[in-house]
């Protein structure tokens, strides 16, 4: 037990000690991501402040709501649904797309996830940040309930780190996984508490009402939700499943970091 510990604290210590050249590779990726763009950094606000445009005026009228009502619980949990995804979906590529390092030189491979998590949390931090801004527009915001955010956004980064990794040992062994995920993540979203509530089946019995119940999702988006939104600190339950989630999550990176970090440079 004790030398596993001493083991993965000098993993991430390796990790700490390559610092400036993961650093390097996500302001190359944020530079390659911005270059020529009329836009720039820009493009981080318009998905989401499109996305939610869009979902107030179909959705705010089929649920009955006013947009001053709406649109700050849209644009936040939209913001948190493109951290996850894109932690997924460009962590497909996390390993491939650093493979010109990996077979240079043995270095910790959970180097390109965190990459891969910093570049995407660089985006949503700025998202966030217009989230907020609506938020305080429409209903404004209580500074107290705002500083819960720093531990959900810390257990947001660690499951993106986790995931990116989960999903590039998968691509890496079975390409398919991409595609795969746009399909899972399509029927994911609409079974998670993003264009409404989770309150609106509050009462009701079926598989609907289990289904939110047991999404983590659920609880994750709460973390942030609730105290931009509704101004209140996020129940125990909240972070209760969202850490349990996490640990599972964490648990199998850790195991495929394992069991194949040492011959993944004959699948990249």
């Amino acid at each position: 037990m004790a030398t596993s510990l001493v083991g993965r604290f000098s993993y991430l210590q390796q990790i700490w000690d390559l610092r400036y050249f993961w650093s390097a590779l996500v302001r190359l990726d944020l530079d390659n991501r911005y270059r020529n763009s009329f836009f720039g950094i820009g493009w981080s606000l318009l998905r989401p402040m499109a996305m939610t445009a869009v979902f107030c005026v179909v959705f705010g009228k089929l649920f009955n709501l006013s947009l001053a009502e709406y649109a700050p619980h849209l644009i936040v949990g939209m913001t948190v649904w493109q951290f996850f995804t894109e932690s997924l979906v460009v962590g497909c590529n996390t390993f491939t797309a650093g493979a010109a390092y990996i077979r240079q030189q043995q270095i910790p491979l959970a180097i390109f996830p965190l990459r891969t998590a910093l570049g995407t949390g660089f985006h949503s931090l700025i998202a966030l940040g217009m989230a907020i801004s609506v938020t305080g527009f429409f209903k404004g915001i209580d500074p107290v309930a705002m500083l819960s955010l720093i531990p959900a956004i810390m257990i947001l980064f660690l499951l993106s780190w986790c995931l990116a990794i989960v999903s590039g040992f998968a691509f890496t062994h079975f390409p398919d996984t991409s595609h795969l995920l746009e399909i899972g993540l399509q029927v994911l979203f609409y079974a998670t508490p993003i264009l409404y509530s989770a309150t609106s089946f509050a009462g009701s019995r079926g598989h609907v009402t289990f289904v939110l119940e047991w999404n983590p999702l659920t609880s994750i988006i709460a973390l942030v939700r609730v105290p931009i939104v509704d101004g209140t600190l996020p129940s125990m339950q909240q972070y209760g499943m969202s850490l349990a989630f996490l640990g599972v999550v964490a648990t199998i990176a850790l195991v495929l970091l394992r069991k194949l970090e040492r011959n993944l440079v004959f699948w990249v």
